[in-house]
């Protein structure tokens, strides 16, 4: 499953971007967007490195 953002949580610092080793991020108006959903490893590096846990996975 892709990662979930949840934009109100979301203050744009590029965690998610800088460690993902899919390349599924990029920032957009200050915000982390899943760009590239099929290219997800499901590894959660973006999860980890989020300091307000915006990015969430469905089960």
């Amino acid at each position: 499953m892709p990662p979930k953002i949840d934009e109100e949580k979301c203050e744009g610092c590029g965690n998610c971007v800088d460690y993902c080793p899919g390349d599924v991020f990029e920032l957009k108006d200050d915000k982390a967007k899943v760009v590239r959903e099929n290219d997800c490893l499901d590894c959660g590096s973006c999860a980890e490195e989020c300091p307000t846990q915006a990015i969430t996975f469905d089960e």
